[in-house]
């Protein structure tokens, strides 16, 4: 369910607004130094085809 909503979302915006928001959310939250985080978030970003 949450797939189907992200790609709908995506369908219906440009990538450039989608990069934006998500770099404001990034500097909002700004850096960690959780190493289990970080390995997984790679994971994820090596397996989605951009």
């Amino acid at each position: 369910m949450y797939a189907a909503a992200l790609d709908e979302y995506l369908a219906r915006h440009a990538r450039e607004e989608v990069t934006d928001a998500m770099n404001r959310v990034c500097d909002e939250l700004g850096e960690t130094d959780d190493a289990f985080l970080a390995a997984a978030g790679r994971q994820v970003l090596d397996r989605v085809e951009w």
